[in-house]
């Protein structure tokens, strides 16, 4: 038998939040299994299964970290911004991106300093 989650909703507003676990032989038997085990009583009004098997998890939790600075998204991350900004040029430099500065002003056919 395989493992299946349920997920469920009190009212229509609310969005599908897990509920519950169950065994059963197919997907159709477990919708059976959850609207008694889980809605019997007018608990909900829409509700869903997955099999734990197709429920993928993020393998390397350190992709939710943030490795670019996003200050900008505050009021607070302007200030020493002259600092940030040759941070980021020297930065560029040593990984061999420098001459991307040297692009061409758009409307001037000049390079930037």
């Amino acid at each position: 038998m395989a493992t299946y989650e349920v997920f469920g909703r009190r009212r229509w507003e609310d969005p599908l939040e897990h509920v519950g676990t169950l065994h059963a032989p197919d997907h159709e038997a477990a919708l059976l299994l959850a609207r008694e085990t889980h809605f019997r009583h007018n608990e909900g009004v829409d509700y869903a299964v997955v099999r734990t098997d197709h429920v993928h998890r993020l393998q390397d939790p350190s992709l939710l970290e943030h490795t670019i600075d996003m200050d900008y998204r505050l009021q607070a991350g302007y200030s020493g911004f002259r600092e940030k900004r040759q941070a980021a040029r020297e930065a560029a430099d040593d990984r061999g991106r420098g001459h991307l500065r040297q692009r061409a002003t758009p409307g001037t056919g000049k390079g930037r300093p």
